[in-house]
């Protein structure tokens, strides 16, 4: 691709108008503080990685090694008041830019601290969509910025077509880590490796879930392979292609409703990322102009940030309507239904469109095309520096390899609660028919099943401290409870998967006793 044609892509793919950039920032502003709910959500909540010991801080390469432990809980009241008080100042338009950066900046923090407990999820293009759009100048219209003259009234076009290119790229790894894991390999039946993993030990029996316990011909579960890396795959090429790349990613909102249907898991926080491309023009015809007066808007900022930070999201509410054996949420549920019903009836009405071609380039200043060209050939060289140094993790540049092992072996934690006066055994056993006791839910406390089973199987000398820790993660939970702590090992076979769940150890509120073999 010429540099001609790369300007006309970069600045021309997308349109937008201030009325438009107007309503997707209102939009954005308001799916998270009603969807995600920032510290109130469970996913989203930073405040119990105070109560962390440090031997669970484990940051992942890149700046969140600079801090040797969580921070306390202040630090994270803080953050978390911050982000709600940025939010809302986004959703008026106050200081749209520096909202916009704070934004962005206090849920890398969070996120960072999150995921030095062990895990990684998915959430970067997230992260980065405040940062994103901020230069795209989404504060011209519909805000206080504009009444009192601070803002310029002309907007940008190219941020969207970088957040394009970052979400394009970002699904790319997605799908070329499952390609080079065999997720295609006709012997592993990766999507079905991975619901039988969902469905059996972690739990996850909900909606649609009991359908797939039915034999299902294998070129089926081939075709769900193939599928979804071809969709990830798809994605970066297509982000040449406007059309195209909008019908591909309404095609990602379907397959995330399909993974919550069938595997209960949900990614809603990619659901506004898509919703970028929208025509939000056309949706913001339909309203009103709006005009605020700013006195008043001023003294609601700081009265719903503070509203939201004590009582979350009244969406929240929803969720008792409804009870799930999974970690799966109401409010989630019905976010990408909706999404879902919004991209079936756009794709149908846009279908003539799927190869269109992009819009004539219009004039612009040669310096500001050398300007974006250089930062983005920085940023991309950055971005394969660190990641081929540090196997794809670097935060917050972290690759998404979503479930790229599925078909290969696999460890988890599973905890049992014991009846009073039932015996222990230490002996390794092969279904879940026969493990001891009932379920107890780790939803319940602040731990991960990753976080957990790392702790617990860490060679380390079961000394009084460890103890302690071990006794402190499950808090009150321990009151009157004997929890028997399981390792769950499950490897794909001829019948579907091959479990040993072996026991690691027993714990109660006063002791923890270990399995003899772990014992120093």
């Amino acid at each position: 691709m010429n540099a001609d044609r790369l300007d006309r892509w970069l600045f021309d793919s997308f349109r937008p108008t201030a009325r438009g950039l107007a309503a997707y920032r209102i939009a954005y502003a308001l799916f998270v503080l009603l969807l995600i709910d920032p510290g109130h959500s469970p996913y989203f909540n930073f405040h119990p990685l105070a109560e962390l010991p440090d031997s669970f801080f484990l940051p992942p390469p890149g700046p969140m090694q600079l801090f040797s432990g969580f921070p306390p809980r202040w630090f994270f009241a803080g953050l978390h008041l911050l982000l709600d008080l940025s939010l809302v100042a986004l959703l008026f338009g106050y200081r749209t830019r520096l909202a916009s950066w704070m934004t962005g900046l206090l849920f890398l923090i969070g996120f960072g601290f999150l995921f030095s407990a062990g895990k990684i999820n998915h959430v970067i293009l997230f992260v980065l969509l405040p940062w994103v759009m901020s230069f795209s100048n989404w504060g011209a219209a519909w805000s206080l910025d504009a009444r009192l003259g601070r803002n310029r009234p002309t907007v940008e076009g190219w941020p969207l077509a970088l957040l394009a290119l970052l979400t394009g790229f970002a699904m790319f790894t997605a799908g070329f880590t499952k390609l080079l894991g065999g997720w295609l390999d006709p012997a592993t039946q990766a999507t079905r490796g991975h619901w039988l993993k969902q469905y059996f030990v972690v739990g996850r029996q909900d909606l649609l879930a009991d359908l797939v316990t039915a034999p299902l011909p294998a070129g089926l579960w081939e075709l769900m392979d193939w599928g979804t890396v071809l969709l990830e795959i798809g994605l970066l090429p297509a982000v040449f292609v406007p059309g195209l790349f909008r019908v591909l990613l309404s095609l990602m909102v379907l397959f995330h409703l399909g993974t919550a249907l069938l595997f209960n898991i949900t990614f809603v926080q990619n659901l506004i990322v898509y919703a970028a491309f929208l025509n939000w023009d056309r949706v913001a015809a339909r309203f009103p102009r709006i005009r605020l007066s700013p006195r008043p808007a001023l003294l609601l900022i700081p009265l719903l940030g503070l509203a939201f930070y004590f009582f979350g999201s009244p969406l929240r509410r929803l969720d008792a309507l409804a009870t799930f054996s999974s970690d799966l949420s109401l409010t989630e549920l019905l976010a990408n239904l909706t999404a879902a019903l919004v991209v079936l009836g756009l794709a149908l009405a846009r279908v003539r469109h799927l190869l269109r071609h992009p819009l004539p380039l219009t004039p612009a200043a040669a310096g500001a095309y050398r300007r974006a060209r250089r930062a983005l050939a920085i940023v991309l060289v950055l971005y394969a520096a660190l990641m081929g140094t540090h196997a794809g993790e670097f935060w917050p540049m972290s690759v998404f390899p979503m479930f790229s092992r599925a078909g290969h072996p696999w460890t988890r934690a599973v905890v049992r609660a014991l009846e009073a006066t039932e015996p222990v055994h230490w002996d390794t056993l092969q279904a879940p028919a026969a493990l001891p006791g009932r379920p107890f839910p780790l939803n319940q406390t602040a731990l991960d099943p990753v976080d957990l089973i790392n702790f617990v199987t860490r060679p380390e000398p079961w000394d009084a401290r460890r103890r302690q820790t071990l006794q402190q993660l499950f808090g009150p939970e321990l009151e009157g409870r004997r929890l028997l702590v399981l390792q769950v090992q499950g490897a794909p076979s001829a019948e579907g998967v091959q479990l040993r769940y072996v026991p690691i150890l027993v714990l109660t509120a006063d002791t923890v006793q270990v399995h003899p073999a772990l014992q120093p």
